[in-house]
């Protein structure tokens, strides 16, 4: 049996066109606005730009997710982005460093309008009577003992 044809692709190399998945991405134009030693902040970070209309990718993040001890050896996960935007993307992360795009959150004694209005008050949690768990506790023991 001919090696070659037991293949399902040639064993020759290459014979097909390059598609763009296979070009190399060019080089020189991506620049790193920061490094960051967390990849929950580097998601963040990467979702700030992308929301500010900035195009980012993140460096190394696969490396260091995968092992966390490579973060310091690769000098954290990069977050970078073309020529272009990097003044406007210096400024965002200046910016989120600052606390500027935090989301504020309600205080602990604003109610929403809707529950104001009705006079309701909103669920603090389940309240369940001690008797309750009086009746709980002995179906569980009898589930056990019989």
């Amino acid at each position: 049996m001919n090696s070659s044809t037991a293949l399902p692709f040639p064993a020759s190399g290459r014979d097909h066109a390059p598609s763009q998945a296979d070009e190399e991405p060019p080089q020189g134009d991506l620049v790193t606005v920061t490094r960051v030693f967390n990849s929950l902040e580097a998601e963040m970070l990467r979702g700030c730009l992308q929301a500010e209309g900035i195009p980012a990718s993140l460096g190394d993040a696969q490396t260091i997710q995968t092992d966390t001890l490579l973060t310091l050896a690769l000098g954290g996960i990069r977050v970078m982005v073309p020529t272009p935007f990097a003044d406007a993307a210096r400024r965002t992360v200046e910016a989120f460093e600052r606390g500027e795009l935090a989301i504020a959150e309600l205080p602990d004694d604003a109610l929403p309008a809707d529950t104001e209005a009705s006079g309701k008050t909103p669920a603090t949690g389940l309240r369940v009577p001690a008797w309750a768990w009086v009746v709980l506790a002995i179906v569980v023991v009898a589930v056990i003992v019989f």
